[in-house]
């Protein structure tokens, strides 16, 4: 995803020769994200339903949905200082994106559904002010526990509190892919102190 704000915002895709109207509005391409998390659904309903939800065009073809991602909904991670574990979630955060863009843009979020494009959502999300609630809970998320002395006892206890209250409902998946990563981490950590 490159946004160029020289040019409008992208409403069509062409495939094979055929342009097809898309509706990107920011809650549409969450929804999307939403249904591709659901673990009840086959693949090819799940992909089926993403068409449906983002292609104005009755009977677009699967493989559009592959161009569409690619070009119109990736969003560019940066550097992975949290590695791997997510700090915000668009659906479970919902009241701290609401209040945060009202705080900095004074952008009512429910008014702007299905007007406001998925590349200005994530343009907007990016630039929040530290002042936020959001950007508040995502910096407890990835705030890093230090070892436990005597003097930062209380400021740890209130931070592993804080983190229980603010964490994340996570899926199997995740759930696997985090102890694996934290897995791979102690590997590392004991191979490096293994050589000292």
């Amino acid at each position: 995803m490159i946004f160029d704000i020289t040019k409008p915002l992208p409403r069509r895709v062409e495939y094979n020769g055929k342009k097809y109207a898309l509706d990107l509005s920011y809650n549409r391409v969450l929804d999307v994200y939403a249904l591709l998390r659901d673990n009840e659904l086959f693949n090819e309903e799940k992909n089926a339903f993403a068409l449906a939800i983002l292609v104005k065009e009755s009977n677009p073809p699967l493989e559009l949905l592959k161009l569409i991602f690619d070009e119109y909904l990736s969003i560019t991670k940066r550097s992975n200082k949290n590695n791997g574990l997510r700090t915000v979630d668009f659906h479970q955060d919902g009241i701290y994106l609401y209040s945060s863009f009202m705080h900095d843009y004074g952008i009512d979020l429910i008014k702007e559904r299905n007007r406001l494009h998925w590349w200005q959502f994530v343009s907007l999300f990016q630039g929040l002010s530290e002042s936020t609630k959001m950007r508040e809970v995502m910096g407890i998320r990835s705030r890093k526990i230090p070892e436990r002395n005597k003097h930062n006892a209380e400021y740890i206890d209130n931070l592993l509190e804080l983190k229980q209250y603010y964490a994340l409902r996570f899926s199997q998946e995740e759930l696997e892919e985090n102890f694996r990563l934290g897995l791979a981490k102690l590997a590392e950590t004991l191979k490096a102190r293994a050589k000292q």
